[in-house]
């Protein structure tokens, strides 16, 4: 009975451990389960030095909005004698209470179980500690330095060249600035990181300026030592209106400055010869005759510029000849212009810097080109050899109302020529090379005579021709400009 007794006694004992095991397990499960599952800040928590935990998240946000705030600061940013000043608050400088929050709730609240109850386990009994610093928005750092660098932006200015008779004078470029931006957004980048983490630095930043060389300099333009060719033809100054086109385009051309690989061209240089930019009616060649238009004359200015540019050895890229040859310059060797359609280009085809210095002396044009001159005992010539000659024709046509016996030159009578262009290098006044260049054709322009077959009382005696267009016999002309007939080169 004694035995019976004894094993019941250990069954009460076996009963009420399990009992507490399974409380135990019941307890251990609820309370891990609470504390998986609190909505509260761990405890042990700290921002910034200040505990957060064991709290709702909105309470936490509230403290800690309450007790960390921004500390405000200046930076100065400068060049030379110029301040620029910005504030923690142009930079929109804050601390981003909801991501920092955000960050410390995560504890106890990441990867499984065991991974949880340790982190807050580690936390409560350690402490976690974090540490914020403000934010601030980049675009309004950016926008600051933008306005320093339109403020302190200065343009190069090119040197300038001058030449007068011969006479040189070169007036210096200068440098222009431009902010290093990048560099200048980095060095504010690093000071702000300093101060807002509470270091003790200086609150000064100096400004990346970058130099921007004058795309001419001094040193270019010295590299013009003298002159390269010149070419001067002859007019009528008792022509008003037509020296007037020839004094403006002369000066227009004067002064030009051709840098290394550079295209001139005439008609961008004149611009439009209208009568808004002072140019007037003069002679010039429409259709085989001279007529009356804005701008007569020009193409002597194109004539005498194309002959300089021929002596200067530089590239050619564009000319035309007139349709029959004038008389200022050997066929073969005029240019002639006419509104945007033809126009004289050449290139500066050299290592250097050519100046285009463009007068008029008494009833002279003159057209000079200064570069490097290497030898100055090289020189060079054009010359025209006349391949073929064209003679014209002389059409009569009868016109009733001209009086009987009277006739009028219509159109003036040019002989035509075929003729071949060379250039003539000499060396010590020594041909020492000629160079075929091109070939041009000059087709002959018929003459056409008006004669007059109006009856009349008194009969007049039969007169000689006379020309409307104030024509010069079969002479060469010496009003011409616009051609309709372009070139063959």
């Amino acid at each position: 009975m004694q035995v019976k007794g004894g094993a019941q006694k250990n069954n009460y004992f076996y009963i009420a451990i399990i009992l507490l095991l399974l409380i135990f397990c019941v307890s251990s499960f609820t309370y891990f389960y609470l504390l998986l599952n609190s909505q509260l800040l761990v405890k042990g928590i700290f921002i910034n030095g200040i505990p957060v935990g064991g709290v709702p998240k909105d309470q936490a946000f509230n403290f800690i909005k309450k007790e960390i705030t921004v500390s405000p600061f200046s930076i100065t940013v400068t060049y030379q004698d110029k301040n620029y000043t910005i504030t923690s608050q142009d930079i929109g400088l804050f601390y981003d209470y909801k991501q920092m929050i955000d960050e410390v709730y995560k504890i106890g609240r990441q990867g499984n179980p065991i991974e949880r109850l340790k982190d807050i386990y580690e936390a409560q009994r350690e402490g976690k500690y974090f540490t914020f610093y403000p934010k601030y928005e980049e675009n309004r750092l950016k926008k600051f330095i933008e306005e320093i660098s339109q403020d302190l932006y200065r343009e190069p200015v090119n040197a300038k060249i001058k030449i007068k008779r011969g006479i040189i004078e070169i007036t210096p470029d200068a440098p222009g600035l431009r902010v290093n931006k990048d560099k200048t957004f980095e060095d504010l980048k690093k000071l702000i990181e300093e101060l807002i983490k509470g270091n003790k630095v200086n609150p000064q930043v100096s400004i990346t300026v970058n130099k921007i060389e004058a795309a001419i300099t001094k040193s270019m333009l010295e590299m013009i030592n003298g002159k390269i060719s010149t070419f001067s033809t002859v007019f009528n100054a008792e022509e008003v209106n037509r020296t007037g086109n020839l004094t403006l385009a002369a000066k227009a051309v004067d002064g030009t400055l051709v840098m290394p690989g550079e295209v001139f061209s005439l008609n961008k240089t004149l611009g439009p010869r209208i009568i808004e930019n002072g140019y007037k009616e003069a002679p010039v060649i429409i259709d085989n005759k001279l007529v009356p238009a804005i701008g007569g004359g020009i193409c002597q200015v194109a004539t005498t510029l194309y002959n300089a540019a021929l002596r200067s050895n530089i590239a050619i890229i564009e000319r035309y000849p007139h349709s029959f040859p004038i008389s200022y310059v050997p066929p073969g060797q005029d240019a002639t212009i006419s509104g945007d359609v033809l126009d004289l280009k050449f290139k500066n085809s050299t290592q250097y810097p050519i100046y285009v210095e463009s007068y008029i002396e008494g009833n002279k044009l003159t057209m000079n080109i200064y570069g490097y001159v290497e030898n100055p005992s090289r020189w060079i010539d054009i010359q025209t050899e006349i391949v073929e000659k064209y003679e014209p024709k002389v059409k009569y046509i009868e016109d009733p109302t001209l009086p009987e016996g009277e006739e009028v030159i219509d159109v003036q009578p040019h002989t035509g020529y075929k003729v071949k262009v060379y250039r003539l290098i000499y060396e010590n006044n020594k041909l020492i090379k000629k160079e075929f260049l091109y070939t041009d054709l000059y087709k002959p322009v018929d003459g056409v005579i008006k004669k007059g077959t109006k009856k009349v009382e008194n009969p007049i005696s039969k007169k000689e021709p006379t020309n409307s267009t104030a024509a010069e016999g079969v002479k060469l002309p010496a009003e011409d400009d616009s051609s309709t007939q372009q070139s063959n080169p």
